[in-house]
């Protein structure tokens, strides 16, 4: 049977599937009843749609994620893995790492745990956490790394919230957003230049003061 914490994290999908595809009319009703399943009724539900993880056939939320079939707010990706903003996050720019292979945690290979630290990395760089914790999860049988970032005292155990678009869309503008240009060292001027300068000002100096002279009166014996 699932643990309190999977079916908590499975509800938190389903809802966020409900809210996007349902029409208006169904989705109250049917979040209320996701909502009231215990561990249970909840894999009885799974079972029932499909939704099985020992079902090969069926592919999970997160394959679909990672095939571009479900929309997600991507950070990077390379050929292992993608990295995606977490739609119901502990913290701010909380990560998850999907490899895009049904795999299971244990099965990551160290391509993809590089991968994670590179996003990690990045992540530390542009939201300024105090440090990133790298978590392996897993849900519908497919294996991910959380990348929490903890500002405070999160911890994967602690309370989520819905992100709304614009946090999202915010986040992964920041992620993606290029280092500002570093100011380009100054070229030394030849020595040349350098002297035909000075005396420019030297001469405009004295044209100054020829102009100031002009226009002093002139002294009557």
């Amino acid at each position: 049977m699932i643990s309190k914490e999977q079916a908590e994290e499975i509800k938190k999908q389903l809802i966020e599937q409900v809210e996007k595809n349902f029409p208006d009319d169904k989705k109250q009703i049917t979040i209320s009843q996701i909502v009231s399943m215990n561990e249970e009724e909840l894999e009885d539900f799974l079972k029932k749609n499909n939704l099985e993880t020992s079902n090969e056939n069926q592919k999970c939320i997160f394959c679909s994620i990672v095939d571009s079939e479900i929309p997600s707010y991507k950070l990077d990706e390379d050929k292992n893995a993608v990295a995606v903003l977490e739609l119901n996050p502990i913290s701010n720019a909380h990560t998850i790492i999907l490899p895009k292979k049904h795999l299971s945690p244990e099965n990551i290979p160290e391509e993809i745990k590089k991968f994670a630290q590179k996003i990690s990395k990045k992540i530390k760089t542009k939201f300024k956490p105090k440090k990133i914790e790298i978590i392996f999860s897993e849900l519908f049988g497919h294996g991910m790394i959380n990348l929490l970032p903890i500002y405070n005292e999160e911890k994967i155990s602690s309370p989520r919230r819905k992100a709304s678009e614009k946090e999202l869309e915010e986040n992964l503008k920041k992620f993606k957003e290029e280092k500002s240009r570093e100011k380009k060292p100054k070229i030394k001027k030849p020595e040349k230049e350098i002297i035909k300068e000075k005396e420019q000002e030297i001469k405009s100096s004295e044209e100054s003061k020829l102009k100031k002279i002009s226009w002093l009166p002139l002294r009557i014996p």
